[in-house]
């Protein structure tokens, strides 16, 4: 992989067509930053609705859009064949389903392009439309609203960027994580690696996106899938990565389901699929997993 000097822009993308049109249309208003060269790349995940014809269809003087096909489901997985296939001294993670502002690329890459940084992350916001009242910090947390400490950044992989050099020290994203494997977590041993090997990381919080996940997203049956793959992702961070023993798993396995059934009891739950999910009884099922 050579660079141009320029910037590439990275989306996996599987079965979302009319998401990420609307994800491209944010796309072709942006502004470019100046006297930059950027890329579009568009990893169609073996989608079978019509994100083909859209990745086609697409069209900007600026912004030229590569699409590629990746037949193996896996968003890390993608992720790596798009950074394999990218050119730029800056490459740029986002997703299918954000809108951005005119002025995140330019905000984002502006510390990576004057060697400021070595990887940064933008902020996120939730669409509004899809906040609730019931909703508490880890729901929005979960759905990919930020609430970064500038002084310990980790990166996110809705609005993500890291220096060519520096991703070249590492082998790509681990693809056994992240959503269509485990769900969770791709982004967040990104971060650690990053940092073991010494990398400079930035919170850069004018660089905004929006998120706009799908709102069956929202439903209790949803916020348990997402709290049993996440507790599966942390099991894995753990035992492979931070190479900590568990002790006496199947015991508190047993401890947890007794405590999760009389909570169940005591606090009735909201039914599987009615919006919201207590953030105890995500605990209790991420813990178990």
């Amino acid at each position: 992989m050579q660079g141009f000097g320029g910037v590439s822009i990275i989306i996996s993308t599987r079965n979302r067509a009319r998401s990420l049109d609307q994800t491209l249309a944010a796309l072709n208003c942006l502004e470019i930053p100046e006297n930059c060269s950027v890329e579009l790349i568009v990893v169609d995940n073996d989608s079978s609705d019509e994100t083909s014809s859209i990745i086609q269809k697409y069209s900007h003087s600026t912004l030229p859009l590569r699409g590629m096909f990746n037949p193996d489901v896996g968003l890390s997985l993608s992720r790596n064949i798009g950074c394999r296939a990218s050119n730029g001294e800056v490459i740029v993670f986002t997703d299918d389903d954000v809108r951005p502002q005119a002025d995140w690329l330019t905000k984002l890459t502006a510390p990576l392009l004057q060697n400021e940084a070595d990887a940064v992350v933008g902020h996120i916001d939730l669409a509004p439309h899809l906040e609730r009242n019931w909703m508490q910090q880890i729901h929005k947390h979960w759905l990919a609203e930020t609430h970064i400490d500038p002084r310990q950044p980790e990166l996110v992989g809705a609005n993500m960027a890291v220096r060519r050099e520096a991703l070249e020290k590492l082998e790509g994203f681990d693809t056994k994580l992240g959503p269509g494997v485990s769900g969770f977590g791709e982004d967040t041993l990104f971060s650690w690696q990053l940092l073991v090997m010494g990398a400079r990381m930035k919170y850069i919080a004018e660089a905004k996106v929006v998120h706009h996940p799908d709102a069956s997203r929202l439903l209790r049956s949803s916020w348990l899938r997402a709290a049993a793959a996440r507790g599966e992702t942390q099991a894995y961070l753990t035992h492979h990565w931070r190479h900590h023993a568990f002790t006496l798993p199947r015991l508190r396995v047993a401890y947890l389901s007794v405590k999760l059934a009389i909570r169940r009891i005591l606090q009735p739950p909201p039914r599987l699929h009615d919006e919201g999910c207590p953030a105890w009884e995500m605990s209790y099922v991420g813990q178990k997993a």
